[in-house]
């Protein structure tokens, strides 16, 4: 059967990415090895089966996306490399793989928002061998695709802030040690009443309400936190002390999309790889195809399908994170880089379940599982009605009018 074309380029930032972690004790190679045997059983269960990592690997994990002044690896620093990586891990076990310890959704917006001294404090709790997780908590239940017009309070008292309301659909919410949590002080200013808190996962009047039950994705365990009458310290406000009187926290939230979109996205590419590859290894092993019409020209016809989409698709992350890394604004390519993802992912899922039929998804669960996690792709980071309407008011935004354009006199 036809093989995927790995480039060199892409062999070679693999490489440079193991050697760099390897260097702070993490064995990539054995770490995706162990995420694809326990696959099964994280969907199953939907808990980090093993764990698979090693005692050694931890503290590797943990600062994955910290800045380097903060003590991140320089060589993941760049977003194209950090694609690259989540593409690798991603083709191991999707789930898992947004499971791992780390800040996670939390960086960016503690890099955008917060002070000098509260990225120390942050940052220092990643600096461990003992998992940590961070998480990022905006959207919520009754707000649909408008965030801004969330109903999570915090109220000013003489102690610090009172936090009151519910968010849902955050990913690790359940094990976060602390979350990132949005919420209105003005309701009537709109965007520009929103601020962020620093919210650890012992403080009174936070709890974890529930674990939605996913179709797929299970492993990273989207949450339903509850905020009840739960009193933060003043310090737990997100402010760099340099704030104007029309800045607002929303835009820390931003930064996190358009970080981690593309991210997502790279996962969704390795999960299509690992579909293709486990279809075609099937084929090579003597498997059938569903229709005894199809041919092994036309399934090789299939394969180079699946291929060009899943190619298109990477190559719209690397775009993505290339335009980030060169301090671009990426807002409306993260949200057609996601968009496009995740419609990918569905199609070649779905494509590669109608091809090897009731044999094929027996002998190769993988199959079965990429579409289940596909559908939940989908919600994360926003659906894809959500980023075509992200990507049209950008579009808007940044297109002139004839009648904006001046005339000759």
């Amino acid at each position: 059967m036809t093989r995927p074309a790995h480039t060199s380029q892409h062999t070679h930032a693999i490489e440079h990415i193991s050697a760099a972690l390897a260097d702070r004790g993490l064995d990539l190679e054995q770490l995706a090895k162990n995420m694809r045997a326990r696959s099964r059983d994280a969907d199953t269960t939907g808990q980090i089966s093993g764990p698979p990592w090693r005692p050694d690997d931890v503290q590797a994990l943990n600062m994955n996306l910290l800045p380097t002044r903060h003590g991140g690896c320089p060589a993941l620093q760049p977003l194209v490399a950090q694609a690259t990586l989540m593409a690798y891990l991603g083709e191991a076990d999707a789930s898992l793989a947004l499971a791992l310890p780390g800040p996670g959704l939390a960086m960016p917006p503690i890099v955008a928002l917060a002070s000098a001294e509260q990225q120390v404090q942050f940052f220092r709790q990643f600096q461990s061998g003992t998992p940590r997780w961070g998480a990022f908590a905006i959207t919520e239940p009754d707000c649909g695709s408008d965030a801004t017009a969330m109903r999570s309070s915090a109220r000013k008292t003489d102690r610090g802030w009172v936090l009151n309301g519910t968010k849902c659909f955050i990913t690790n919410g359940a094990r976060a040690d602390h979350v990132v949590t949005f919420a209105s002080v003005n309701r009537r200013l709109g965007r520009y009443g929103i601020r962020a808190f620093l919210v650890e996962r012992d403080t009174p009047g936070f709890s974890v309400a529930r674990i939605e039950r996913m179709s797929g994705l299970r492993a990273s365990q989207l949450a339903v936190l509850s905020y009840t009458d739960c009193e933060v310290p003043d310090g737990a406000l997100l402010a760099r002390g340099d704030e104007k009187p029309l800045d607002d926290a929303f835009s820390g939230a931003q930064r996190s999309w358009d970080y981690f979109r593309p991210l997502l996205s790279a996962v969704m590419v390795g999960t299509c790889r690992r579909v293709r590859d486990d279809l075609a290894n099937w084929f090579d092993a003597g498997g059938k195809p569903a229709d005894n019409r199809q041919r092994v020209a036309s399934v090789e016809a299939c394969l180079l399908d699946l291929d060009r989409q899943i190619t298109a698709a990477w190559l719209l992350c690397h775009c993505t994170a290339w335009k980030a890394d060169r301090g671009l604004t990426t807002s409306m390519d993260s949200s057609m880089t996601k968009a496009f993802a995740s419609r990918m992912a569905a199609r070649v899922t779905r494509a590669a379940l109608e091809l090897a039929g009731i044999d094929g998804i027996a002998a190769c669960p993988s199959l079965e599982q990429g579409y289940r996690d596909a559908k939940a792709f989908d919600i994360m980071e926003g659906t894809g009605e959500l980023q075509r309407l992200m990507i049209a008011r950008a579009a808007q935004r940044s297109t002139s009018l004839p009648w904006d354009i001046a005339q000759p006199a």
